[in-house]
């Protein structure tokens, strides 16, 4: 047995032994005339109403009929009323500490009838005899009760407690997701564009190897100068995971994510990877929320992205409008095509079954994974904006995000909430 359940019935030993050892006590000094001699039968009467105060806590029903049932056969035997009175009223209490307030209200029945039993065998007044019957009980279960109460209380307290514990580690647990997936979704960013510029330049650096020396050898340099963008971008990232201790002694660390600024390096890349990309910026620069700018870089990064995988060499326009409470991407290349198989991904999806896009006018496309419309939606939403991404009159594909500066921002204008362009 464990030493909390130790506890507790030692105590109720000890308030067992002491009802006993008072109960003989008192039946052995205090012998008024009229009443039988206490003996030993008296003894054990006494001890047989007290002792099973061990158990008041387990089976406290039972309890008090089993100390009623004692007194009751004590006072028939003839002895004189002693503090044995005591014992029920006690187990009452008990009965209505733990158990709902019908059951201390039937348990107060046997408690009742021998605190009268007691009254008319000490020859009380029937007024005594009255207000003990009435007043012991009802204080009794009054006490209990309330303590009752208190118990159900910290039990749903500690039941709420243990819920908001649960709560949060599965909010850690989904915030730990969420994480992944931000990084995920950066790493995706990082690898499809840059890796999508190098194999371009590599297959126009096989195609001229041998004709134009020069142009291979630029190819080769873009080439090297993407990688080692992308090796920077990955470490920018990266360094976001990294923890470091405090003796420490390198220096400040990259940024954890490029922003908007850094549009004239993404320009750059994807015109080395053959597109032609006329850049407009409209507006006053404002300043961005962070997220706000990471997303609108990455909007951008994948829209060309798309266009270097599916129609390499494209011209493209590229159109920032910034005003004080929003700012419009959009991305738009000229590419005709034949045919425009859909990625599931919704309206103007690009990747095929094998990643490639029908055309008879632009060269071998690159493979693709399908996910980059998805990534940019989930950006642009998180954000709380909104995405179009579909192709447009006349041939082509465009691209437009609005990207709120303020989070009440949440639709296009004259559109309603949730609805999807």
């Amino acid at each position: 047995m464990s030493l909390p359940r130790l506890r507790p019935l030692a105590v109720d030993s000890a308030i067992a032994l002491g009802f006993a050892a008072v109960g003989c006590i008192a039946g052995a000094y205090y012998q008024p005339p009229g009443w039988r001699a206490f003996d030993g039968p008296g003894y054990l009467l006494a001890c047989l109403t007290a002792l099973p105060l061990v158990a008041r806590r387990r089976f406290p029903f039972p309890v008090v009929l089993a100390s009623a049932a004692g007194y009751a056969v004590y006072l028939g035997c003839g002895y004189q009323p002693s503090v044995n009175f005591w014992a029920p009223a006690v187990a009452l209490l008990s009965l209505a500490g733990r158990r709902p307030l019908a059951v201390a209200l039937a348990g107060a029945v046997p408690v009742t009838a021998v605190i009268v039993l007691s009254g008319a065998s000490g020859r009380l007044h029937p007024a005594l005899t009255a207000a003990q019957a009435v007043l012991v009980p009802v204080v009794a279960i009054a006490f209990g009760h309330t303590r009752h109460l208190l118990v159900r209380a910290n039990a749903r307290l500690r039941e709420v407690s243990a819920e908001l514990v649960a709560e949060q580690e599965a909010r850690a647990r989904n915030a730990v997701t969420l994480e992944r997936m931000a990084i995920a979704r950066e790493l995706h960013d990082v690898v499809a564009h840059h890796m999508s510029v190098i194999t371009i330049q590599a297959g126009l650096a096989e195609t001229v190897l041998t004709s134009d020396v020069p142009m291979a050898r630029k190819a080769l340099g873009d080439i090297a100068r993407t990688g080692r963008g992308a090796l920077d971008e990955l470490r920018r990232l990266l360094t976001v995971l990294r923890v470091r201790s405090d003796d420490d002694g390198e220096g400040t660390p990259y940024e954890a994510a490029p922003r908007l600024d850094r549009l004239p390096d993404l320009i750059s890349g994807a015109t080395a990877a053959g597109l032609d990309v006329r850049f407009t910026a409209r507006g006053e620069p404002v300043l961005l929320p962070p997220i706000v700018d990471v997303c609108a870089y990455r909007v951008v990064q994948e829209a060309l992205t798309n266009v270097i995988r599916h129609a390499p060499g494209a011209r493209v326009t590229l159109t920032v409008d910034r005003t004080p409470d929003e700012i419009v991407l959009v991305v738009r290349d000229d590419a005709v095509r034949d045919d425009v198989v859909r990625d599931g991904s919704g309206p103007g999806g690009r990747d095929g079954p094998d990643g490639r896009t029908r055309t008879d006018e632009r060269p071998e496309t690159v493979p693709g994974t399908g996910l980059g419309l998805i990534g940019m939606r989930e950006r642009v939403k998180i954000c709380g904006g909104r995405l179009s991404a579909a192709p447009h009159d006349g041939g082509g594909f465009e691209v437009v995000a609005v990207l709120p500066l303020h989070p009440s921002r949440r639709t296009f204008p004259g559109e309603p909430e949730g609805q999807e362009r």
